[in-house]
C-alpha cells in the first residue's frame, strides 16, 4: 500500500512538472507553447481539415513515411453521445527510424511513442490546427542513441509540416 502511494505521489509530481505547473514563467500561455522547449508544436492551416488532412498524408509518404492509420476522434466521440469539433490523429511511421528504436534493447523503452502521432483539428472559430509532439526537444531530454534518433525523425516530421504548408499555400 505504501509502495502503491508513493508511486502514486512520484507520477503525480511527474506529470505536474511535465504540464508546465510550478512553471513561474505566466508570460506565455500553457496553451499556445511558442519556444523550442514547448513539448507540443502548432502550426495553422491555410485550408480546411479535408485539404490539410489530404496534404499532410500525401507530403508523409512523398518523404518516404507510412500513414498506419487515422483515428477521426470526433467521430468516435459522437458515437458514445459527446459533440467536439473534428479531430483527427494519423499514427505515421518511419521504418528507417522506427527499426533503429525497437532494434535494440537499449532504445526500446520509446516503444509507446512508436508510431508518431500527428493530429489535425478544427478550433470553433474554424481554424485548423496540425498538432505534434515536439520530437526534437523531447530527443534532447532523452539523450543517448534513443535522443539522436527522435531528433532526426523529429526534424524529418517537421519537414513533412512544412512540405504540407507549403503545398496548401500554393
Amino acid at each position: 500500500m505504501v509502495v502503491k502511494t508513493l508511486a502514486a505521489i512520484l507520477l503525480t509530481v511527474a506529470s505536474l512538472h511535465l504540464a508546465g505547473c510550478g512553471n513561474d514563467d505566466t508570460s506565455t500561455p500553457l496553451t499556445t507553447p511558442t519556444n523550442s522547449a514547448a513539448l507540443f508544436l502548432e502550426d495553422t492551416s491555410p485550408k480546411n481539415l479535408t485539404a490539410t488532412s489530404a496534404a499532410f498524408q500525401a507530403a508523409a509518404v512523398a518523404n518516404g513515411w507510412s500513414i498506419l492509420g487515422m483515428d477521426n476522434i470526433g467521430e468516435i466521440l459522437a458515437e458514445r453521445g459527446y459533440s467536439v469539433a473534428p479531430v483527427l490523429v494519423f499514427q505515421a511511421c518511419s521504418g528507417k527510424y522506427s527499426s533503429k528504436l525497437l532494434g535494440s534493447d537499449d532504445t526500446r523503452f520509446v516503444a509507446s511513442m512508436i508510431p508518431c502521432r500527428v493530429a489535425l483539428y478544427q478550433k470553433s472559430t474554424g481554424e485548423v490546427i496540425i498538432s505534434r509532439m515536439n520530437s526534437i526537444s523531447m530527443g534532447d531530454k532523452i539523450g543517448g542513441e534513443a535522443g539522436s534518433v527522435m531528433k532526426q525523425s523529429g526534424q524529418d516530421m517537421e519537414t513533412i509540416i512544412q512540405n504540407t504548408l507549403s503545398k496548401l499555400k500554393s
